[in-house]
């Protein structure tokens, strides 16, 4: 299949779609972040189930106003011959069909709740994030496994059923691999599945006719390929460089949204358990309606008592709010000598106004990302 066929199959998917109004189809789609593993994921499984199991198309969950702001993706885009993504793919904003009633997810495993109407029906889960336990008795694939990219998991689902592969969809499956496991460093979130996705995908990718290959010989490891050194090294440069992006292209950059059952009356008690000193480079930013005072305090109680986060207080002027460069330098001084004992840092609320109740935390174990703290979100006021 040449670049041109692959674009185009997806321009007439499109229209197909549209044209049916929905009805007979599976929508796949990412989560609302809609990183690159998102996007590649959702476009590969769409491929390979409306090869399979009957009319299926990708819903890039991306505003088209926001694609700017995913450099990373436009790149990986381009190199699957897609130049044009408003034409070629079906976007958020774009008209959203009303016979449409089944959903294919990637990248998560709970349909987020503007779809979930009493029709609606979850025919296949495939994720790599923790498992909410949703859709068992109608999903199928049904596949929940902790691999650093869910792109892996789409790859080995390709390989299992024996069809063959666009070098166009190969080399934006690959792409996705590479820069959610840092090029498959060793020691980092890549495991077997992720390694033996990219062997199954570099010979059938466009990387293959730089270096001639037809296969992988074991002899290589796989990172040590240039193509795939060059790609991952690319790739990260791209997703990194965002110095010219404001705060708020910031946030809508890698925006996600969670809906917890809190229940009618409930009881935290803090645990008394002290951290260990560790350095780190994360932090969190947590702003509250006052209203919900309630939900703030039990909100604090659970995150500093978490042992996985290790959080200690921060002071708001080392997140820009506080324009006063005393109260910045003492609160980095305060975070240089970190210790047991140290006290909270001082924080003034009053910056984010009367109607909102907010804390900030440097997060001591820098390892835990979204994935690890969407989970221990959701215990905390779920009480579960």
């Amino acid at each position: 299949m040449s670049t041109s066929t692959f674009s185009s199959h997806l321009k007439s998917q499109k229209a197909d779609f549209l044209a049916d109004n929905g009805e007979g189809w599976t929508i796949v789609m990412g989560n609302e972040a809609g990183d690159l593993d998102s996007l590649a994921s959702a476009l590969g499984y769409a491929w390979l189930r409306s090869h399979t199991s009957g009319k299926a198309i990708a819903y890039i969950t991306t505003p088209r106003e926001d694609f700017i702001l995913r450099a990373e993706n436009l790149y990986a885009l381009g190199l699957a011959g897609i130049i044009q993504p408003f034409e070629e793919l079906y976007c958020s904003g774009d008209p959203m069909p009303s016979q449409v009633s089944q959903f294919a997810l990637v990248d998560h495993n709970v349909l987020d709740t503007r779809y979930n109407t009493p029709t609606a029906r979850v025919v296949a889960v495939i994720d790599h994030h923790e498992d909410e336990g949703k859709y068992k008795d109608t999903a199928d694939p049904r596949i929940v496994e902790p691999v650093g990219s869910c792109s892996s998991l789409v790859a080995k689902l390709f390989q299992s059923s024996n069809l063959p592969i666009p070098p166009e969809l190969s080399t934006l499956l690959l792409s996705a691999i590479l820069i959610d496991t840092k090029g498959l460093k060793a020691g980092g979130k890549a495991v077997d599945v992720d390694r033996e996705a990219a062997a199954y995908l570099i010979p059938l990718s466009h990387l293959a006719r730089s270096e001639g290959l037809s296969a992988l010989s074991d002899n290589q490891p796989i990172t040590q390929r240039s193509s795939v050194q060059s790609l991952s090294v690319t790739l990260g440069e791209k997703k990194s460089n965002v110095s010219h992006l404001s705060t708020r292209d910031l946030l809508r950059r890698d925006y996600k949204e969670y809906t917890f059952t809190i229940p009618a009356s409930d009881h935290v008690t803090r645990s008394s358990k002290m951290m260990r000193k560790g350095k780190g480079r994360r932090e969190q930013l947590w702003i509250i309606k006052a209203t919900d005072e309630g939900i703030a305090e039990k909100l604090w109680q659970g995150l500093e008592s978490n042992e996985e986060l290790r959080l200690k207080r921060r002071g708001f002027a080392n997140f820009g709010f506080v324009d006063n460069a005393e109260i910045a330098e003492e609160t980095e001084d305060e975070d240089e000598d970190d210790d047991e004992d140290s006290e909270e840092a001082t924080t003034d609320e009053a910056a984010f106004g009367e109607s909102y109740i907010a804390r900030a935390y440097k997060q001591r174990n820098a390892n835990a990302t979204r994935k690890q703290t969407a989970p221990i979100l959701r215990k905390i006021l779920e009480g579960t």
